[in-house]
């Protein structure tokens, strides 16, 4: 038996399988195709959502309302409500998270509210944070100056 004739266990050959192997596990997403009268549904849906008179329910669970996305915009951008926030509109039989509306999360979700609230998040509510946190720590007893109550406060 000559040499050539002998198998190579190299890393050329376990590469392949192994990549195969990984490419085979990942799910690959699904180009949505939607037909001409899918197209039509959901602008319908769009149209319906955005013309609604909406109620929602504060964190202490008082309804709220009546008003129109413009409002339910800014109450995201101040985070007043999110996307588990219960909301009730024209043809919704009962109040229901503002996710399970179809078509209100991206409509409310634009890009200005997107920018507007990375902003207040970052310019204005952490340094805030950081300084009660500063306070905080400043009025603690010096025997509870360890790294973990630093951390919690």
């Amino acid at each position: 038996m000559d040499e050539s004739d002998q198998p190579t266990a190299g890393p050329s050959t376990s590469a392949p399988a192994e990549t195969a192997w990984l490419s085979s596990s990942k799910p690959r997403p699904k180009k949505a195709h939607l037909s001409f009268n899918d197209k039509e549904q959901v602008d319908y849906i769009r149209e319906l959502t955005a013309k609604n008179v909406w109620y929602y329910r504060d964190r202490l669970s008082v309804p709220r309302g009546p008003c129109n996305l413009p409002v339910l915009r800014e109450c995201w951008a101040s985070g007043v409500i999110d996307e588990n926030t219960l909301v009730w509109g024209q043809g919704l039989g009962d109040w229901l998270p503002v996710k399970n509306v179809k078509t209100l999360v991206p409509q409310i979700r634009t890009l200005e509210v997107q920018v507007t609230t990375f902003i207040k998040k970052h310019l204005a509510l952490r340094p805030a944070l950081n300084r009660m946190h500063k306070h905080r720590a400043e009025q603690r007893p010096a025997a509870l100056h360890t790294p973990q109550v630093s951390e919690m406060y």
